[in-house]
């Protein structure tokens, strides 16, 4: 995911304050329109204050943008299935075009969608198969995870053209390449039917349905960025991360590079939990592999968020994030169990300073950085 702008989003005020659970109901203004929202307060500065609504949407809202606020007793719940799809279909009308998936087969989420039916399930189909291996393959490594707080919502687009529309809503800006995206506030993935499934239907009867889509030359690539944005979807869903709390960028960039790669023996729906060799995050990696001896790329990675918004080093820290993460998995998959239970336990006003970062690296896998470069290198050079 090259969005980078909203990963980057971190909640953490300097006068951040924990609010009970009542249920609060504002009225605000956002992105130049009047709404109102349930839910409650996360925390607050002079400036403003962040929410989390009862649909799983957060909004940092600045006090000027409140229109009103009141509460109640009750306490906060989020939306069951059934009042989020009451919400959906204020949102997305059935009249405009919006249909709705939303069976027992995909339990932990809702797709709306506008394009072919066929598209829509084979894409219900690899959510709720990358939710049920990609919880079994962390849970078998150590790894707590969580239900999901909210139902999972997936927004799925006719055309390139509506897709970026959408994505200005969200105040997104869209790369020519780009065909998906995980908003961290909205909690929501959008993402646009690549297939063109409707073009078959008007030609060769025997090349409709998802194997026309697999059998596609840009198939394999698509596949990694639907699968890697709906990697962020899951993992800040089940506790892997937190939403609210400071996670480096390399550890869910390169966990969602970890499950990308797609397997073209599936013929039902192009993927296979792995982890699996990436090979072209394995290429990258060895054009750019610096020696750690003159200049120590791990560090900075995990310190320095900002390396994946940079379009100069963009790439290679993803290739990067990618390699390191293979190679822990791979090798080192106990102490790597232990530092993600570590940042699970961060919480919104926790210090993310580039020293505590290098801290917690340095507590689960040791401050021997030589033997570690040493290492990695050699793995990466074996596959």
């Amino acid at each position: 995911m090259k969005l980078k702008s909203f990963f980057f989003f971190v909640l953490v005020f300097a006068f951040a304050v924990e609010f009970a659970s009542a249920l609060e109901y504002i009225r605000f203004i956002h992105n130049g329109q009047e709404r109102s929202a349930e839910g409650k307060f996360l925390a607050e500065d002079r400036r403003g204050f962040d929410f989390k609504a009862r649909d799983g949407q957060a909004y940092h809202i600045a006090w000027t943008d409140l229109i009103s606020r009141r509460s109640d007793d009750l306490p906060f719940t989020p939306f069951s299935k059934a009042e989020m799809m009451e919400r959906l279909r204020q949102e997305f009308p059935p009249n405009e075009g919006y249909y709705f998936l939303e069976t027992h087969a995909y339990s932990h989420f809702i797709v709306v969608y506008t394009t072919s039916r066929d598209f829509a399930h084979w894409y219900g189909r690899l959510l709720q198969r990358l939710f049920e291996q990609y919880n079994a393959h962390w849970r078998k490594r150590g790894v707590e995870l969580s239900a999901p707080e909210f139902p999972l919502v997936a927004i799925v687009l006719s055309n390139q053209e509506r897709f970026r529309q959408y994505a200005r809503q969200d105040g997104v800006n869209i790369l020519d390449e780009q065909c998906a995206y995980y908003h961290k506030l909205t909690n929501r993935i959008a993402v646009y039917d690549m297939s063109a499934m409707q073009t078959f239907r008007e030609g060769d009867r025997r090349r409709q349905g998802t194997m026309a889509f697999l059998m596609q030359p840009e198939a394999y690539r698509n596949i990694m960025t639907v699968v890697h944005e709906a990697v962020h979807q899951v993992g800040f869903n089940t506790g892997m991360h937190t939403r609210f709390a400071p996670c480096p960028v390399w550890v869910y960039e390169g966990l969602a590079c970890l499950h990308e790669v797609p397997d073209q023996r599936n013929r039902d729906i192009g993927w296979t939990i792995g982890p699996h060799i990436n090979q072209p995050r394995l290429t990258q990696l060895r054009r750019f592999f610096p020696r750690p001896q003159s200049d120590p790329p791990i560090q900075k990675m995990i310190a320095d968020d900002k390396l994946f918004s940079n379009t100069a080093t963009a790439l290679d820290n993803y290739a990067l994030a990618w390699g390191l993460m293979y190679y822990l998995e791979r090798r080192r998959s106990q102490e790597l169990a232990a530092y993600l239970k570590l940042l699970q336990e961060k919480t919104i006003d926790c210090d993310d300073s580039p020293k505590i970062r290098i801290e917690d690296f340095e507590s689960c896998f040791g401050n021997d950085w030589d033997r570690l470069y040493r290492e990695f290198f050699n793995f990466i050079r074996t596959l």
